[in-house]
């Protein structure tokens, strides 16, 4: 008994939740979290069209596609600025996590 009730505890440990992108501050309940990613800063274009896409989720499971490419397809963008993260998630159990990309 003790092998299956320790069986179920790590298969619901392993289940992967709603684990959101790490932000620049993290809390059991993040709202409206937005933080940069540094690593895509061009300053010679014009961060003049903004582009998003969205993942989110509720328990075990998840939907969307929260990628830069989506991004830029949903803003038109051909070449990126610079890109932002914007962070929802409470305890684990709900949450979304929306790229935005900035550029032209």
């Amino acid at each position: 008994m003790k092998k299956l009730m320790a069986f179920a505890a790590l298969a619901v440990l392993a289940s992967g939740c709603v684990f959101m992108r790490p932000t620049n501050a993290m809390a059991p309940i993040e709202l409206n979290v937005v933080s940069p990613d540094t690593r895509f800063i061009d300053n010679s274009v014009q961060p003049v069209k903004k582009g998003t896409a969205t993942a989110s989720g509720i328990v075990c499971f998840t939907e969307g596609d929260a990628s830069i490419k989506k991004a830029m397809e949903n803003g038109g963008i051909t070449k990126i600025h610079h890109v932002d993260y914007e962070v929802k998630n409470i305890f684990g159990i709900v949450g979304s996590t929306t790229t935005i990309v900035w550029g032209e």
